[in-house]
């Protein structure tokens, strides 16, 4: 009897919002300059006497890169992607990613995504799990693709876009 009421008492705060279930889909576009004056992505760790570059193994690489919610610089600011990308794999393709997608706009600002996942950095489009979120995406869990729209090495530019799908309360 006692299991069945710690039970049931754990279920109270969950459904104190009516227990309705939203889904939210959203398309933003991550801008992300690698190296220059204006780095928002860059190696901080790598193995000693090595360079540290994205495709070396064990590379640590902190981003904080500007979201918008159209492809030009110039377009309406979402927030930020602030977060850390490890280089997984002994070939350099494969990379952890773990960040929090930080809303800044008046839709959901202070609200936040976390994500995170291991994939082939060079696919054109890679997936990544939501695992939790804040503010207005509080309980969250669904997943976003990161698609590589352009990059310049010349300039070490890279435009992403970033499809979201999450459920939330």
């Amino acid at each position: 009897m006692a299991m069945v009421m710690l039970f049931l008492f754990s279920l109270v705060p969950a459904m104190a919002d009516g227990g309705v279930i939203k889904k939210t889909n959203m398309t933003v576009y991550f801008h992300d300059y690698s190296a220059g004056p204006n780095a928002t992505s860059l190696p901080m760790v790598g193995f000693p006497g090595k360079l540290w570059s994205y495709t070396d193994f064990g590379t640590f690489v902190m981003t904080d890169d500007l979201v918008t919610e159209g492809p030009e610089l110039t377009s309406a600011v979402v927030g930020r992607g602030q977060g850390i990308s490890i280089t997984a794999g002994l070939d350099g393709i494969n990379a952890y990613v773990s960040f929090s997608l930080v809303f800044t706009n008046k839709a959901y600002n202070g609200s936040t995504l976390q994500v995170q996942g291991n994939g082939n950095r060079f696919l054109p489009v890679r997936e990544y799990s939501v695992l939790s979120g804040t503010g207005k995406f509080r309980y969250a869990t669904g997943y976003l693709t990161f698609e590589t729209l352009s990059s310049d090495p010349s300039t070490f530019y890279t435009l992403f876009r970033v499809n979201v799908t999450v459920r939330h309360h």
